[in-house]
């Protein structure tokens, strides 16, 4: 945030002031600033509607259990690029926001769709020991790059299983058009962001890759909907003789 005060104080010196106006590169930094705490910011609500959903239903009709274990360990993944790195918060904070909120949709689905205990408590098990690793520095930046890009397939992992159940059962169930919106218009700032702040290579594709799929997914919503989900519903229940 400071950087984004100093960005700021140098543009009204320049502009106001001086009556000069601030070099592009300036001005595009400090729009990539703002992006990005803005994005940090609209983060803490992205998964809340999905949530929100979920609580209202009573049912996790129509999430991929898999799909959100795997985006799990993505932003996992994604956060602890970020911290080894040593990136600004701003280019990557969104991601640790989204797993905590990730988690609880996940602890939702588990409970909803009555998942096996072992699996819940496998879940616990890898996702807490790869933070205490990473913490504890038991997880070098090399290791770290490595599973970064590995991140785009287990993105692409993530998200096809849902895209595939949604065209299977020709309904998108409690899926939220807030939360997947949000999630593409997100990419779409991301890959500014990235640009400008030198997030690398890797990260520019997984952003790409995640507007494509996050776009399918939007898609999906808009022509499905939960259809699927209403129609079971109507359904009036066989008469037995």
């Amino acid at each position: 945030m400071a950087e984004v005060v100093k960005l700021l104080t140098h543009t009204y010196t320049d502009f106001l002031v001086h009556g000069h106006i601030p070099p592009t590169d300036v001005i595009k930094l400090l729009i990539s600033k703002m992006l990005g705490y803005g994005i940090l910011i609209f983060s803490t609500l992205v998964k809340l509607p999905q949530v929100a959903n979920v609580l209202r239903a009573h049912s996790a009709d129509g999430l991929s259990a898999v799909s959100c274990e795997l985006e799990t360990w993505g932003l996992l993944v994604h956060t602890a690029y970020g911290y080894l790195k040593g990136l600004a918060f701003s280019t990557y904070g969104e991601a640790s926001i989204l797993f905590a909120q990730n988690v609880l949709l996940l602890a939702l689905i588990y409970k909803y769709n009555r998942m096996p205990l072992s699996r819940r408590l496998a879940a616990v098990i890898l996702f807490g020991g790869a933070i205490a690793a990473v913490v504890t520095g038991n997880v070098s930046l090399a290791q770290i790059s490595h599973a970064y890009d590995l991140n785009n397939i287990i993105l692409m992992s993530a998200r096809l299983p849902q895209i595939l159940q949604n065209f299977r059962a020709r309904s998108t169930g409690q899926l939220s058009m807030i939360t997947y919106a949000a999630n593409t218009l997100g990419c779409v700032a991301r890959l500014f962001t990235t640009m400008q702040e030198g997030g690398g290579s890797a990260m520019f594709r997984q952003y790409v890759i995640s507007l494509v799929l996050n776009g399918i997914l939007v898609a999906q919503i808009l022509v499905f909907g939960n259809k699927g989900v209403a129609a079971n519903k109507a359904k009036p229940a066989s008469k037995t003789t």
